[in-house]
């Protein structure tokens, strides 16, 4: 009866001791799956606002503009499956892993500028030319954005 207990008890602790470890992994793909959302409402807010979309506009290009943005998250996905197994230092890859390497760059490059060609033309059914340009920097903008609060937050969270 003793060891019963003890067994049961000792089950009892593992299941929760596992279930407390995954807690805390949902919550954090949680938060970052908020913040994901955040930066994106940012993001079409920015864009809409940097290229002036009439109503009419913005109905017509966010489609295809989101379709766009799938493809090349799915393009930058298969990038990252086809080069995770490779060394992250090129000086220490082999010559066929160093083949990979190159041929997976190309071939996303290459990939990503046809996806961005072919929705560009799509884009320009929609939308005026100087809007299309507009749309060029306003992504790039978007980045820098970004990439300079996260510069910030970091110096901030490093000072203190």
């Amino acid at each position: 009866m003793r060891y019963t207990t003890i067994f049961i008890i000792s089950m009892l602790i593992s299941v929760q001791g596992i279930c407390g470890h995954q807690r805390p992994q949902r919550q954090a793909q949680r938060q970052a799956d908020e913040r994901k959302e955040a930066i994106e409402t940012r993001k079409i807010s920015y864009i809409t606002m940097r290229l002036n979309l009439s109503s009419s506009e913005a109905r017509d290009f966010w489609p295809i503009y989101n379709e766009y943005t799938r493809k090349v998250e799915e393009l930058s996905g298969n990038y990252r499956r086809q080069i995770e197994a490779l060394p992250d230092d090129p000086a220490n890859m082999t010559d066929a892993q160093a083949r990979r390497f190159i041929e997976a760059e190309i071939s996303r490059f290459e990939k990503s500028s046809a996806l961005r060609r072919e929705y560009t033309e799509r884009m320009l059914e929609v939308i005026t030319v100087q809007q299309v340009a507009l749309l060029f920097e306003a992504e790039r903008n978007f980045h820098r954005m970004l990439f300079r609060e996260a510069q910030r937050r970091h110096r901030q969270n490093g000072s203190d």
